[in-house]
This record gives C-alpha cells, sequence and structure tokens, in this order.
C-alpha cells in the first residue's frame, strides 16, 4: 500500500482471553484503513491530516467530548489537565469522564489522545509541576478505567476516535470502523488514528 492509499481490510476479532498464541477468529466487520504522510507536532490535532480526521466526525456529531483537549475548542465539553490550557475543565481525565457520566451526559463522539507512553506521561506532569505516581506509568490500568467511564457515557451507535502506538482500542463490544495511519518520516513512531462505534453486543473491556 503506498502513500495516501486507502482500502478495505478484514479486521480480526481479539482473542477471547487475550492469550499468546490464540487463534484469532474471522472478522464479522471491515475497516477503513488508510495511510498519509504528515509532519510531526506534538499538538496531535495540529497535524493537518489528523484535524481532518477528527474534524470529519464532529461534524455528525450533536454532543462530543474531548478529555485531553489542551486548547482546541472544537467539542461541546472539554478538559485538559493542564490549568494553563484553554479547555474548560482541568481534571484528571477519569474524574472528568465520572462527573460527566454521574451528571447523566450522553455523548455520540468522543475523543481520547492521551500521552502515548510513561515518558509522555512524565512530560505532562513535570509541565504544571505536579508529581508522577508509580500507577500513573502503568498504562494498561489507567485505560481501563478510562474506557469504563467511556462506556457508561457513549450509547450504542457512538464512536470513539483514539490516537497513540496501537490498535487496542475499546475491545469487545465495539467494530473498528477506520484506521489512518500518519508516517512523520525518519524515525518518528506513526500516529495511529482510530474509530470505533459502539455496538449493540455485550459491553466489554479488557487490558
Amino acid at each position: 500500500m503506498t502513500t495516501d492509499d486507502t482500502m478495505q481490510l478484514g479486521i480480526a476479532e481479539t482473542p477471547g482471553n487475550g492469550e499468546a498464541g490464540q487463534a484469532f477468529s474471522a472478522a464479522p466487520f471491515y475497516a477503513s484503513l488508510s495511510r498519509v504522510w504528515d509532519m510531526p507536532n506534538s499538538d496531535t490535532f495540529d497535524v493537518p491530516s489528523i484535524a481532518g480526521f477528527v474534524k470529519k466526525y464532529l461534524m455528525r456529531s450533536k454532543v462530543s467530548v474531548d478529555c485531553f483537549a489542551r486548547n482546541k475548542l472544537w467539542t461541546t465539553y472539554t478538559n485538559d489537565l493542564n490549568p494553563n490550557t484553554a479547555a474548560e475543565y482541568h481534571m484528571d481525565a477519569e474524574d472528568f469522564l465520572t462527573m460527566l457520566a454521574d451528571k447523566g451526559i450522553v455523548a455520540d463522539l468522543l475523543i481520547c489522545d492521551p500521552p502515548y507512553s510513561p515518558r509522555q506521561v512524565k512530560e505532562c506532569y513535570d509541565s504544571i509541576g505536579l508529581p508522577m505516581k508509580q500507577t500513573d506509568a502503568l498504562l494498561g490500568m489507567t485505560r481501563k478505567r478510562l474506557k469504563a467511564q467511556i462506556n457508561r457515557l457513549v450509547p450504542v451507535g457512538g464512536v470513539v476516535l483514539h490516537f497513540g502506538w496501537n490498535t487496542v482500542g475499546m475491545g469487545k463490544g465495539w467494530d473498528i470502523e477506520e484506521i489512518m495511519l500518519v508516517c512523520h518520516g525518519s524515525d518518528h513512531n506513526d500516529t495511529i488514528c482510530m474509530a470505533e462505534r459502539k455496538t449493540p453486543e455485550l459491553q466489554e473491556t479488557f487490558l
């Protein structure tokens, strides 16, 4: 597949318990997969191709949430831990999502662009003078708690946009609708942009 190509690929279901070597089951759905090239930027949504990916879904949304918004006021509810950003709220992402869910907010679109590695988590805390706790480096555990609150906020038919270095996503009960790989050249990691839609199936999250 060449740069800017798009193709339809069957995406295999994840193994039931995630054990190494377990066979993947047949995929009941297809995801759109594309690859583009764009200059890297520490602010993910200042990358033009990624901004276009997000705005395409925002155009179809009525109530949207961004829990790592920085200075992008694109969604109905915005949050960023850094108090020097333009976001409406400045809370821990899990606390922010819990607050919205407890208020009965229903979001048809949720954007999740967290730090991609323990090093990036530390940089975020250092930038606002807060100590990084040991548990903050356990990204799998942190993201499992985030996904529990996302499941409360987003109803069947709603979409979550993920950004990072993997396609783990929300897990069982969510269909991957689109994946866009953004190559940044040199020795940079690609940014993986993924859209998932919640299905009527039993909702579960997994590590």
